[in-house]
């Protein structure tokens, strides 16, 4: 253990960080390691503003789910929180109106198939009375027209016989002909007219049905025991559910909002300005989101899109909106985060040190870098630093460091890791 002094610090300690804290790497090590170095440099100093903030899902990424019938919900299937897919099934509506749909359905189609029954009877049809009292006529007129003719032939028969014969046959062709086509025409037309018809009916109540979320096709009766009553509510979109109004049991009315399901694969960020700060702000003011959530200081940078003209009575605050992309969903729906903006008013507050973001690293509750000792390869001194905000990857540096001193960027972490192990060394002994 360090040495303290009377006031409880480790010898030659400063802010509680152990003076002299070194990280040694032996040769191959260093070069595994493939550490980066940058020197502290000047620049302009930005005044930052800092405010509180919430997110939001994108309402441009975000739905409501309602359903087109009403009736009593049976089944949720999802809870806030929950992600879904595209189409899939998050609750269940037993309906009197889908189940007096299908009753519809099931009476159009057997009138269908009666029809098209009917149909086929009608084209095979050959034996009905008229059509076959006609064509006995006409075989004994054609019969009696032959003889009259043979007697002819053999010079016994009159001139007006036959005359006579030919006339009885062309009366009984005509009136055999009409009654074959006709009657058949007829029927044949009005059995071809209700087999459109009937099936109009069922396509149009088939319509009707997959417009109230009736998946026809796929055949819901299986999924739902049979129970004709049953239509699935679906998610319009993948997403998650960010609210949930309902429970099995509840009745509801067609147009109920039932879910809300947001891709919060982009999401709002909206910042609550004093009304004192908001002529700092412009569109297009870069931010910096910070939320315990994102672990280990890790920044999301952003630029305001938005500010509402609007003032909140109650907190004389106004929204600004910040649009950021928030990959693995790490930023929810209604969680606070402290949002850093670099206002337009600090352009003459002097100059200021900074090191990269990605040179800084916490150790328990103090900040530090790793700064190579020239006259010792492989030695870097942890160095506990105070900083202020960060802009453009960048962090002010309030104490602790000099203008021209170099400190670790990349590989930072990794001399981190060894300082740990060396301190877990310690503890063993």
């Amino acid at each position: 253990a360090a040495a303290t002094d009377a006031d409880g610090h480790a010898a030659g300690e400063e802010h509680g960080t152990e003076e002299g804290g070194e990280v040694h790497l032996e040769p191959e090590a260093l070069i595994s390691a493939g550490l980066e170095y940058e020197g502290v440099t000047q620049r302009p100093a930005i005044a930052l503003l800092r405010v509180t903030g919430t997110i939001e899902p994108n309402p441009r990424q975000t739905q409501q789910v309602t359903p087109l019938v009403g009736g009593r919900v049976e089944r949720v299937n999802v809870a806030v929180g929950d992600r879904v897919g595209d189409g899939n099934v998050i609750a269940t509506i037993s309906s009197p109106e889908i189940a007096e749909m299908h009753g519809k359905l099931h009476e159009a189609e057997t009138a269908y198939q009666l029809a098209q029954r009917n149909l086929q009877r009608v084209q095979r049809a050959e034996n009905r009375v008229a059509v076959l009292s006609a064509k006995a006529k006409l075989d004994e007129a054609e019969a009696t027209l032959r003889r009259t003719q043979r007697l002819i032939e053999l010079g016994a028969g009159a001139g007006k016989d036959l005359i006579s014969a030919e006339a009885a046959y062309q009366t009984a062709k005509a009136d055999y002909d009409f009654q074959n086509n006709i009657s058949l025409n007829r029927e044949l037309q009005e059995a071809q007219a209700s087999v459109e018809t009937t099936r109009v009916d069922v396509a149009h109540i088939r319509d009707q049905m997959r417009a109230l979320g009736v998946n026809i096709a796929e055949g819901e009766r299986h999924d739902h025991s049979g129970d004709s009553s049953l239509v699935a509510v679906r998610a319009p979109a993948a997403g998650s559910v960010t609210q949930r109004m309902v429970n099995a049991g509840a009745g509801v009315s067609a147009g109920t909002n039932l879910f809300t399901i947001s891709n919060l694969s982009t999401v709002y960020v909206i910042a609550n300005v004093p009304e004192a700060q908001i002529g700092t702000l412009r569109t297009g003011t870069p931010a910096q989101i910070r939320s315990a959530a994102l672990g280990d200081g890790s920044v999301i940078n952003g630029r305001v899109s938005y500010i509402d003209p609007q003032l909140d009575e109650a907190t004389r605050t106004a929204r600004a909106r910040i649009e950021v992309a928030n990959p693995g969903e790490r930023l929810r729906a209604g969680m606070f985060v402290e949002v850093g903006f670099q206002t337009t008013t600090g352009a003459a507050t002097g100059e200021e040190l900074v090191i990269p973001a990605s040179a800084i690293q916490r150790i328990e509750n103090e900040t530090v870098v790793f700064i190579p000792k020239d006259d010792e390869p492989g030695a870097f001194e942890a160095r506990e630093i105070e900083i202020g905000g960060e802009s453009d990857g960048y962090v002010r540096v309030l104490s602790g460091l000099k203008m021209g001193e170099r400190v670790v960027t990349k590989g930072s972490f990794t001399l981190k890791s060894q300082m740990r192990k060396g301190e877990m060394g310690e503890h063993d002994h």
